[in-house]
């Protein structure tokens, strides 16, 4: 939910063109930045949490620079929340304002499933506290880096791709752009059985207002459209491209522009550097990268919209991809008979067996689609890599995934084109 320490401290940037720099941080209050909803509804509690609400011993769920988030036990009722603790000054800043905004987003998108619910909210002295839904499945991240047999299929991505898209579809529908979308802040409510998704941490979201352009420099490094990083206005596609970036982890378990550093990430994005090589999306099939390459493209009026995604055939598919559909087609094709040879068939069937035909051919048809559905899983493909770092596979799997603490700074003027 919360990006760990651990993925990465920020590097140090170079100066942008003064065309494109943003203001600094020490010379902007929080309560003046532009997208941000004012008081929510919701009540806020002075209260002691503790008085309310337990927390779990050992069961910290994430944690960042600015907050930490817990399971927590409701006292009178045993249910299982996540208590998000969150301070209120932030490098000699009153933020106060921006955690009220992720308040106010959280309460406007409560009529859709899948995002996380807001229950309460509490506030001290030097923090503020949401309890919110509590999704036991974890990250999907988890599924993205594993191995084989627990790794996503097609047809799971495919699924959970759908309901990633209806959430996002109507956060868009209310002007809402998250624009820090990736597997760290997309909740499975159980993983075994894989369960549904709840798209979480509204922190850098914001609301979009036809009045006034938005432009800021966020989000995390891997994930930030072309846009962004030329500091140009940020639009309901700004989410698109992440989610394409998503979809591209989810399938093939590797990041399409991470570099060695931030300033190659940066570089990749900005001149489009993505490959769909064979390797990676060997078991995957040509609708699922027509999917994504609907969504990387440099112009953000280009992309497609959730809605349009979620008309995209390879979303309309059964669970089966395209490649095997074929192939289950071929099989039905090779046993279609002509009116005299199914006349021979059913007189023989009648006099030798007392079930009909139809029946023979269902079981046959099941059994051929449970092989087909096993071919379709695939392993996970190994990252883009030199030859060199071919020869060790525990480096190739470090720079797999490299997730970084969200920018809230200037890009280099080096990449803004």
């Amino acid at each position: 939910m919360i990006p760990e320490e651990g993925y990465g401290a920020p590097d140090k940037c170079c100066r942008t063109p003064r065309a494109a720099r943003r203001p600094k941080r020490d010379e902007e209050n929080c309560t003046d930045r532009v997208g941000l909803l004012g008081e929510p509804s919701i009540p806020i509690r002075s209260q002691a949490f503790s008085s309310t609400y337990s927390i779990s011993p050992g069961h910290e769920l994430g944690r960042g620079k600015f907050a930490v988030v817990r399971k927590c036990v409701e006292k009178e009722t045993g249910k299982e929340f996540a208590a998000k603790f969150m301070r209120k000054r932030r490098k000699g800043q009153d933020c106060r304002m921006e955690i009220i905004h992720e308040i106010a987003v959280l309460e406007l998108a409560r009529g859709s499933p899948w995002v996380i619910k807001l229950h309460e909210v509490y506030e001290t002295a030097t923090e503020m506290i949401l309890v919110l839904e509590y999704a036991a499945g974890g990250e999907i991240f988890n599924q993205c880096v594993a191995e084989r047999e627990e790794a996503f299929k097609e047809k799971d991505v495919r699924r959970l791709m759908r309901q990633i898209l209806e959430g996002v579809a109507f956060l868009h529908r209310h002007n809402i752009v998250h624009l820090d979308l990736k597997p760290q802040n997309v909740l499975l409510t159980s993983d075994c059985p894989l369960g549904d998704i709840k798209i979480v941490d509204f922190g850098l979201s914001r609301i979009l207002n036809n009045n006034e352009e938005l432009r800021e420099i966020m989000g995390t490094p891997e994930y930030v459209a072309p846009e962004i990083l030329s500091y140009e206005p940020i639009s309901t596609a700004t989410d698109m491209w992440s989610i394409g970036v998503l979809a591209y982890i989810m399938l093939t378990g590797t990041s399409p522009f991470l570099g060695d550093d931030k300033q190659q990430t940066f570089l990749n994005i900005s001149q489009l550097n993505v490959t769909y090589n064979s390797e990676d999306f060997e078991d995957i099939s040509d609708s699922a990268i027509d999917f994504i390459k609907a969504l990387l493209i440099r112009k953000p009026e280009a992309r497609a919209s959730a809605v349009d995604c979620l008309q995209h055939p390879w979303l309309a598919q059964g669970d089966l991809p395209d490649p095997y559909a074929s192939a289950m087609n071929s099989v039905q094709e090779s046993n279609h008979v002509t009116p005299e040879e199914e006349n021979r068939e059913e007189e023989v069937t009648q006099a030798s067996s007392p079930e009909p035909v139809t029946s023979i051919a269902e079981a046959e048809g099941q059994t051929v689609e449970e092989e087909l559905i096993v071919m379709a899983s695939y392993t996970l493909g190994q990252c883009r890599q030199t030859e060199l770092e071919k020869q060790s596979e525990s480096k190739a799997t470090t720079k797999r995934f490299k997730f970084e603490e969200p920018i809230m700074q200037e890009i280099a003027g080096d990449f803004i084109f």
